[in-house]
């Protein structure tokens, strides 16, 4: 048995090296800096999610509250109407009440760009300091397991799984935060541009999130493993906060589950209650994405190596999500009472 285990580790270095050496060279040696920087970090992603929430949250209440609706075309009137119709005039039915719609009020549009460009900067930078920083940890524990002739093979596959869905993860949401940008000049009144680029940065960021969620790093850091000698503590305290994490991750499945089933039935219904709870599912939706990335603070308070207390490790995002609670109350207050 433990030939077997050597023989495996051994036949697999090959495949180890090819994942190693392209990100090794673009890494060098940056540990110390960014365990100096990763507070920053922390504060700069709170920083930038407050201001997309804020700003998302604020442009929808307002554009609630103005009731200044633009005219529904006259053939989306009736269901066997709307059923005739191409998929894009459909879209273009349901507008009233979107977030794309509220976009479209008075100078949102700058806002959203302006804001929404330097928040996108933020988060790529953030999120490189980060997946960095779990790739210099999981090079580690493979290069820890590659000298151990008694380490189970298991332990370096999901190590290698992880680094190739981290690398997958790092290119879907390097595209999709500054790809929500598309939605400026892409907007409602050039609605093909629009629905694509929407299409593409929600697939981008859903799928960035089921990717990350996919990894298996608890068994790449050897949590239920027996042997401790290999195992790294800054890499088992990042995968038992990978763990914590999938549950989130539900709600957020959740969300995009219940998207397209609103839109079903607000294209059955078409009335103004079914128009809303699209709308509001729509927001939720975009503001899920916000609170994934925010919920990754947790490694950036907690990259340095040091345990934090439950409480302490939690307060940065649980003060985030309590000051927005007021606010997140007034948007379905509203719906409810109608705008």
């Amino acid at each position: 048995m433990t030939n077997t285990n050597a023989l495996g580790s051994r036949s697999s270095q090959g495949s180890r090296k090819a994942l190693k050496a392209p990100i090794a060279r673009g890494l060098g040696d940056t540990s110390s800096r960014e365990a100096r920087n990763t507070p920053w970090c922390g504060f700069c992603r709170l920083a930038g999610c407050a201001a997309n929430i804020s700003l998302i949250v604020l442009m929808y209440l307002e554009y609630l509250w103005a009731a200044e609706w633009a005219e529904i075309p006259a053939h989306c009137a009736t269901l066997s109407d709307r059923t005739r119709l191409p998929p894009l005039e459909i879209a273009n039915c349901m507008h009233r009440f979107t977030f794309s719609d509220s976009m479209l009020r008075g100078n949102n549009l700058a806002l959203f760009a302006v804001i929404g460009s330097c928040v996108a900067v933020a988060f790529l930078a953030v999120e490189r300091n980060r997946v960095r920083r779990l790739e210099q940890l999981l090079h580690a524990r493979l290069q820890a397991l590659a000298e151990d002739s008694f380490a189970e093979v298991t332990g370096s596959e999901a190590v290698e799984r992880s680094l190739r869905l981290l690398r997958r993860y790092s290119w879907l949401v390097g595209f999709a935060f500054p790809g929500v940008l598309l939605l400026v000049p892409f907007h409602l009144e050039r609605p093909f541009l629009h629905y694509s680029s929407t299409a593409l940065v929600v697939c981008c960021m859903f799928g960035g999130v089921c990717t990350y969620v996919a990894m298996p790093l608890g068994v790449a850091a050897g949590l239920d493993s027996t042997d401790s000698s290999t195992r790294s503590d800054d890499l088992a305290r990042w995968a038992r906060r990978h763990e914590s994490l999938r549950p989130k991750c539900w709600g957020i499945v959740a969300v995009h589950v219940a998207l397209p089933a609103a839109a079903v039935l607000h294209q059955v219904l078409f009335i103004d209650v079914t128009g809303r709870l699209f709308g509001a599912i729509e927001v939720f939706a975009i503001l899920s994405y916000q609170v994934f990335v925010a919920l990754f603070v947790l490694d950036d308070f907690g990259a340095e190596g040091t345990e934090l207390k439950a409480a302490e490790h939690d307060y940065p995002v649980k003060s985030v999500l309590k000051s927005i609670e007021p606010v997140l109350k007034n948007v379905a207050i509203m719906h409810v009472m109608g705008g």
